[in-house]
């Protein structure tokens, strides 16, 4: 009874063992398709490369094919909704399949990991410039700055499409949005905070910027430079 014990312990761990292996050798085929997509997709964001550089359509297979042997990964769902939308040569080409497929993987994307407030903020984006703002874009807002309150990128997408929506926006976004541009201006990161007042120059909101904020250095010394008289 003692030697048949081990032996059936045995047994039974082989499938399950099994099954480690083949769940391990997906992961590393899936990371082949994944690594060489995020790079592409990472260089188009961050403005090292051009779009019309990349190969959209491959990069979308190579990260369909991750997630057939990976599909429980948030990363590789976020990273091909970004690939949809980077696969657009403008807003204008945004169509509603396309921006239904990338909002589906988004949403697939935080499901799986519901404290990344880039997804959250990419949910966000992409909702406005499919025209639904709605609660749930509202709610991916609050989320995205809740999660990261000092993330550069969370704060410039808030600013930016805050700004770009704001003679249609609500009160209670104007005031969100002016609390991001306020927090903004006290990040550590002196680089971020010209980033914001550039794109309130760009929306012709630098005067409310200036006047809310001129107690802060950075800004009186930029609004110097900027401010129209």
């Amino acid at each position: 009874m003692n030697s048949t014990l081990p032996r059936l312990i045995a047994l039974t761990s082989i499938p399950l063992l099994m099954c480690l292996i083949y769940v391990s050798a997906n992961w590393g085929v899936a990371d082949i398709y994944y690594r060489s997509a995020k790079s592409q997709v990472t260089k188009v964001r961050d403005g090292k490369i051009e779009l019309a550089e990349v190969d959209w359509d491959k990069i979308q297979i190579n990260l369909s094919d991750a997630i057939k042997l990976d599909p429980g990964n948030p990363e590789l769902h976020e990273y091909l909704a970004l690939a949809i939308e980077s696969n657009l040569k403008s807003e204008n080409n945004l169509s509603e399949t396309s921006g239904l497929k990338a909002l589906a993987h988004y949403k697939k994307s935080i499901s799986l990991r519901p404290v990344w407030p880039h997804a959250w903020i990419s949910l966000a984006v992409l909702k406005y410039r499919l025209g639904q703002i709605d609660d749930e874009y509202y709610d991916a807002l609050k989320n995205a700055e809740r999660l990261g309150p000092w993330e550069p990128v969370v704060q410039r997408f808030i600013v930016d499409i805050g700004l770009h929506g704001w003679p249609n926006f609500p009160k209670s976004n104007r005031l969100f949005t002016l609390k991001m541009i306020s927090n903004a201006m006290e990040h550590i990161e002196k680089s971020h905070s010209v980033n914001v007042l550039n794109i309130a120059t760009a929306h012709g909101y630098l005067n409310i910027v200036c006047l809310l904020n001129q107690n802060k250095p950075r800004v009186a010394n930029y609004c110097k430079k900027h401010q129209k008289k």
